[in-house]
């Protein structure tokens, strides 16, 4: 029996949430005196499969709300089934119980929960919190710290003074895995996969010494803020949601390149760290991607302006990703997608990268259902700007 199940969007900020998994952990072992593995679970974070059993066997849910939440079929089906264990407990004894306890990962304005909702969301006396959530706490941990502390204190209070087990829920069904809860709660509102070609640190060429933009994995790549791995990361989910998508982060890998070769209509932002471009053995990942079709495939590359190491060596470093990837360079030659020198031109070229998509793949479908000509021609139909006879 676990104390808590975390909820959460995966394979989006996954080292913050699994660093704030074990945080918790820790502070609930620390009233319980049990050890820290065994008094919380969750979801594996590279399955999009909801795990009945963790469900079943935990007493309290700690959703971390963002704005991706309730856009996620695996999120609203762990939601929805601690909802359906609280209807059964209270038809079964009258009583409400203290078993969700919502907290603000990344806050949302445009999904607030309703104040009669069921659920008491977590409150703690910190400005910080409540301005930006945990995720912004982890991040600046160093000033932080004191509302941090007391935040998972104030937490680990609420889980562990709930220690009643709710019932099971038998028949639940859950959606497919991979399939958004958009798909059924937000109609039109479409995927986009961000393609990383980037590398982990260890396996960085030999000439690349500027280490420190760099993580443990290829999502860690942060070539404008090295201190905040998996910026990049975070920053295209941000902007992509702002515009009513739903991001999915991917390594350029080879079950990546199988899953975006599946749909030529699915829509992919290729994001290039130019000395990835250098690696030869990337070479057929990169022509899977190249070879799109650009009404549903665009390209940015960063590249930070303290990039010294890259400015030195900016020549052999165009000319890599003109051999890597000459269809998309030929496509987007416009100087806004390539050498982004900061966050700001980056944020820019990808909101203006993104809204180019959506409407290109507006046009596809109307052009997929516009009628077929009659068969005696056009004749028939007026010309637009000219009279009809």
């Amino acid at each position: 029996m676990s104390h808590f199940y975390l909820s959460h969007v995966r394979r989006v900020d996954e080292e913050w949430v699994a660093a704030f998994f074990r945080d918790l952990s820790a502070a609930v072992a620390a009233l319980t005196g049990r050890p820290a593995e065994t008094v919380g679970t969750r979801g594996d974070p590279q399955s999009l499969e909801v795990p009945l059993e963790r469900l079943s066997t935990s007493t309290v849910l700690v959703p971390l709300l963002s704005p991706r939440y309730f856009s996620q079929s695996y999120c609203v089906a762990e939601w929805n089934y601690f909802q359906q264990r609280l209807d059964v407990h209270w038809s079964r004894t009258g009583r409400r119980a203290d078993a969700v306890v919502p907290v603000v990962w990344e806050p949302d304005p445009d999904h607030v929960l309703p104040a009669d909702q069921p659920y008491t969301p977590l409150k703690v006396p910190s400005q910080a919190y409540q301005r930006d959530g945990v995720l912004h706490l982890l991040r600046l941990r160093t000033r932080y710290q004191e509302d941090y502390t007391s935040l998972l204190t104030a937490l680990a209070g609420r889980i562990v003074a709930h220690a009643e087990r709710l019932p099971e829920v038998h028949g639940f069904r859950t959606a497919p895995a991979g399939v958004g809860a958009a798909s059924t709660t937000r109609p039109g509102r479409r995927t986009v996969d961000f393609v990383m070609a980037s590398m982990p640190v260890g396996e960085l060429p030999a000439e690349r010494r500027a280490h420190h933009f760099y993580g443990n994995r290829a999502l860690d790549w942060s070539p404008y803020a090295p201190d905040d791995k998996g910026s990049l990361a975070s920053l295209v989910t941000d902007v992509a949601t702002a515009l009513d998508l739903t991001p999915d982060v991917l390594a350029l890998d080879e079950g990546t390149v199988d899953r975006v070769g599946r749909d030529p209509d699915r829509l992919v932002v290729l994001l290039v760290d130019a000395w990835v471009a250098r690696v030869r053995e990337k070479q057929r990942l990169f022509a899977a991607v190249d070879g799109r079709p650009t009404r549903s495939t665009t390209v940015l590359e960063p590249r930070s302006k303290d990039d010294t190491e890259s400015a030195e060596q900016a020549a052999e470093l165009d000319e890599a990703v003109d051999r890597m990837l000459p269809l998309l360079r030929r496509s987007f030659a416009e100087y806004q997608r390539w050498s982004l020198p900061d966050s700001d031109h980056f944020t820019s070229a990808l909101r203006k990268a993104l809204i180019r998509l959506q409407n290109d793949a507006m046009k596809s479908v109307e052009v997929e259902r516009a009628p077929a000509a009659p068969a005696t021609g056009l004749a028939t139909f007026p010309l637009l700007g000219r009279r009809s006879s």
